[in-house]
């Protein structure tokens, strides 16, 4: 089980995720930020076009380094390169629908 997470901790996170939030919608994406009490916020991204295709992202400090989380505990980047990291995610979520049959 995991430590509790202070309030500031989590709103920090929050603020990260909503960055992330806001460049996943531009690319059509569908996100909601998922919040529990002395927890990591969560975001919840999911491929509107097939709904199977969905991702949970965490923003948290390793040393005390921000950086983007897949849900397999592999960073994505930096909070820093949050656009980079809205193409990673968008890439991840959109390549199998866009796929031929």
């Amino acid at each position: 089980m995991s430590e509790p997470v202070s309030a500031a901790v989590a709103d920090q996170a929050t603020a990260y995720l909503g960055t992330l939030q806001t460049l996943l919608q531009a690319q059509g994406l569908h996100t909601r930020i998922l919040t529990q009490p002395e927890r990591l916020p969560r975001l919840r991204v999911i491929n509107p076009g097939c709904t199977s295709l969905c991702e949970v992202i965490t923003a948290a400090p390793v040393e005390d380094e921000w950086s983007f989380w897949w849900s397999w505990a592999e960073p994505i980047t930096p909070v820093s390169e949050a656009a980079t990291a809205a193409d990673r995610i968008s890439h991840v979520l959109t390549q199998a629908a866009h796929q031929p049959s």
